[in-house]
């Protein structure tokens, strides 16, 4: 596959909203390949058994990186945005909060953490500004 025709991926943030259970707030860090990340956060194909849109009903992109990535350098960005926040807190897993449902994508979700977004945040904008 060449470059023109290989998948591009974006990297995002997002916040993440519920009423009805514990954390009511979260953020995800996520890669996708559709155009718009919204597209990803709220897909409910049959080979997603448990939706985020399920479980989450006010979803808002904070943040989604302009460049278009491969895979691989997406998912680089991802695991250094969750490593870099695991480091900074002294903990082994990004994914900080038991849930009884296997949300798709849950490893990738952190309670809200004002912080830890302005962190993420600046680190988004000086790698987009560095590339």
């Amino acid at each position: 596959m060449d470059f023109k025709t290989e998948k591009r991926y974006k990297v995002y943030l997002a916040k993440l909203k519920r009423t009805d259970s514990e954390p009511r707030v979260v953020y995800k860090v996520g890669i996708t390949s559709s155009k718009d990340a919204m597209t990803r956060l709220n897909y409910r194909g049959i080979d997603e058994p448990n939706p985020i849109s399920e479980h989450f009903s006010d979803i808002k992109v904070m943040y989604s990186t302009k460049q278009k990535y491969t895979r691989l350098e997406a998912e680089h960005l991802e695991k250094t945005v969750m490593m870099g926040i695991c480091k900074d807190k002294n903990e082994e897993f990004f994914h900080n909060w038991w849930e009884p449902n296997k949300i798709s994508g849950i490893t990738e979700m952190r309670k809200w953490d004002y912080d830890e977004i302005q962190k993420i945040f600046t680190f988004f904008k000086n790698n987009e500004k560095n590339s």
